[in-house]
């Protein structure tokens, strides 16, 4: 998997502080880098990068303060607050976006379920197996606390 950059972090930041989102991209339009749209704009989602010293938050700060009307010290306190112990879920969405570009919410829900899962012991795995004639089969499946069950591999592409 891609280590997410620095536009996947920030918009990550913004879609975890806001919960419920619309949609969420990496890929730039007019003088965005990236952007979020979440069901509900808040002053802690707008927020969030900066609360976080990430970069590019010009535009996130003016909308808290000058559309919004909320402090902008308020705004990254509550921001903090609310992504408060949910780091993994951040680096999970902002994965998930490096490798998509764009995301909704059902991408969301997916990058939240792999956070429980790994919490859980449960991590995806894929293996290859080589026949003695050197012809090569790949497999994906979950492993459970270090271990596979071959019964039940899905063979992939």
């Amino acid at each position: 998997r891609p280590a997410p950059g620095s536009v996947a972090e920030h918009e990550a930041a913004h879609v975890v502080a806001a919960g419920r989102i619309v949609s969420a991209t990496i890929n730039p339009s007019g003088d965005a880098l990236g952007t979020t749209r979440p069901v509900e704009m808040t002053a802690a989602a707008a927020a969030a990068p900066e609360a976080l010293g990430h970069d590019g938050t010009g535009w996130d700060m003016y909308i808290t303060e000058h559309i919004l009307g909320v402090d902008p010290g308020v705004a990254k306190s509550a921001a903090r607050s609310a992504l408060s112990g949910r780091e993994e879920e951040m680096h999970e969405v902002a994965t998930i976006l490096q490798e998509r570009g764009t995301i909704g919410q059902s991408d969301v829900e997916e990058a939240r379920q792999n956070v429980r899962d790994r919490r859980q012991g449960i991590f995806p795995v894929r293996i290859e197996i080589q026949s003695p004639d050197g012809k090569s089969t790949a497999y994906v499946t979950n492993s459970f606390r270090h271990e596979v069950k071959i019964s039940g591999l899905q063979k992939t592409a």
